[in-house]
């Protein structure tokens, strides 16, 4: 009867094992259907309201890079009018930074403008304004779930990881209410359709002729005052008169919600008397079974910009009145500066301070200790770094005794943020 039993367990266990690689398996070939096409360099920003968790994506890399807690607004649901306090679903571009004098400390260090209300949200007759990707006031206080007035907010050190990854225009921001996963190969069944899909509209676009071309193209379709009869009377007049056209699309990417998809490339168009370079956007819905194209975007002469890395004209911590004094004698060291906050929020984290010698051993404060270290020596800054605060400055005085044969060649100042990254380093030679 024991050996049943053993006999028993050990088949039970195996099961147990199976079943738990079955699940992380299907876990790891599972990716979400909003990113479609993401370029190998670029980055996408995934909000989902109900787990309160923003999703960073890379490239075609299956597992998100990063994952973030953030809040959205107060009331559930999809925005639909202004004040409604609802975060808005659908796909946002960020337009523009707001930081500095421009930004009151309610919204933390930086404001990330997003494209809300968009063209589709214009379609379904949205209004509303002022939808942010902002950071937090106080950054020791823990974010409250759905807190905001419909924004997407984040902790200030969270905010400083990511700002890297955005370029304006380029980087979207996908908010939907649950995220919906499907196995790798579907998602890149989906990629190669609307791929295809996006380069027949434009082989139609190049062939002038208007019935290919307006196939393409929701009966609901509207492009500033003209609708979709004026809109074919329009190109139908224009493919008369021009002798060619030709396209070229670069950077393609596609972006999806359960509503609509949104085709985002930069687009070179030539004909023997137009020119037009710049980011167009498509945005499609499924009509009677057939994705056609309901409002396009064009942004002309509108290059991809620069990632921004840090904040504008200013450093988020400078280090001032940086004073030093050895006495070889008394194998003392003294060093003193003060630590500028350039925000108009709290900044907080930890502090590493060194004294080098030639060979880039030396001296380091730690939390409670000065301590000799090797070259190469690596601390952490969660466990022995200096925990400080600041919300303008903060005059740091450190001491200490040092050894024989021990020359300080420089000063290194690190400062982490609360998680342990580093956001600031400064090497001042003696």
């Amino acid at each position: 009867m024991k050996n049943l039993l053993n006999r028993f367990n050990l088949f039970f266990l195996l099961i147990l094992i199976f079943f738990i690689n079955s699940l992380f398996s299907y876990r790891e070939n599972l990716y979400p259907d909003n990113i479609i096409l993401l370029g190998k360099n670029n980055y996408a920003f995934l909000v989902e309201k109900k787990s309160q968790k923003m999703y960073v994506y890379r490239g075609e890399d299956v597992d998100p890079l990063m994952v973030f807690t953030i809040t959205t607004g107060k009331n559930n649901g999809d925005k639909i009018n202004e004040g409604d306090e609802k975060t808005p679903e659908g796909i946002y571009f960020f337009t523009r930074i707001l930081e500095g004098k421009k930004l009151p400390p309610l919204y933390g260090i930086r404001a990330f403008v997003m494209n809300y209300p968009n063209p589709y949200d214009l379609f379904e007759g949205k209004s509303g304004s002022g939808i942010w990707l902002h950071g937090a006031e106080d950054p020791f206080k823990p974010l409250t779930p759905f807190s905001t007035k419909g924004c997407v907010a984040m902790r200030n050190a969270d905010l400083i990881k990511v700002s890297p990854l955005i370029t304006l225009e380029k980087t979207p921001i996908i908010n939907v209410e649950e995220i919906r996963f499907l196995k790798v190969d579907r998602v890149r069944e989906m990629r190669d359709f609307f791929k295809n899909l996006v380069f027949s509209w434009k082989r139609g676009w190049e062939s002038r002729d208007i019935n290919r071309y307006i196939s393409f193209y929701s009966k609901k379709f509207k492009n500033g005052n003209m609708d979709y009869h004026s809109y074919k009377n329009f190109k139908e007049r224009l493919n008369k008169i021009y002798k060619f056209i030709k396209i070229k699309i670069k950077d393609l990417e596609i972006f999806k919600t359960d509503k609509y998809l949104v085709t985002a490339f930069y687009q070179q168009y030539r004909s023997d008397r137009m020119k037009f370079n710049g980011i167009k956007r498509l945005y499609w819905i499924k009509e009677e079974g057939k994705w056609k194209i309901i409002r396009e975007k064009a942004l002309a002469n509108k290059k991809w910009k620069e990632k921004k890395t840090v904040i504008k004209g200013k450093k988020l911590l400078k280090i001032e009145n940086f004073e030093w004094e050895n006495d070889p004698l008394e194998a003392s060291f003294k060093v003193s500066f003060t630590l500028t906050n350039g925000l108009s929020t709290p900044v907080a984290g930890y502090l590493i301070v060194k004294i080098q010698n030639e060979d880039n051993s030396g001296f380091v404060f730690l939390k409670k200790r000065v301590k000799y270290f090797a070259n190469k020596t690596k601390f952490n800054p969660k466990l022995e770094g200096r925990f400080f605060k600041i919300l303008k400055s903060k005059d740091i005085n450190l001491q200490f005794k040092y050894g024989k044969n021990f020359f300080p060649k420089d000063v290194v100042v690190e400062i982490y943020d609360l998680t342990g990254v580093l956001i600031y380093s400064e090497r001042i030679n003696l």
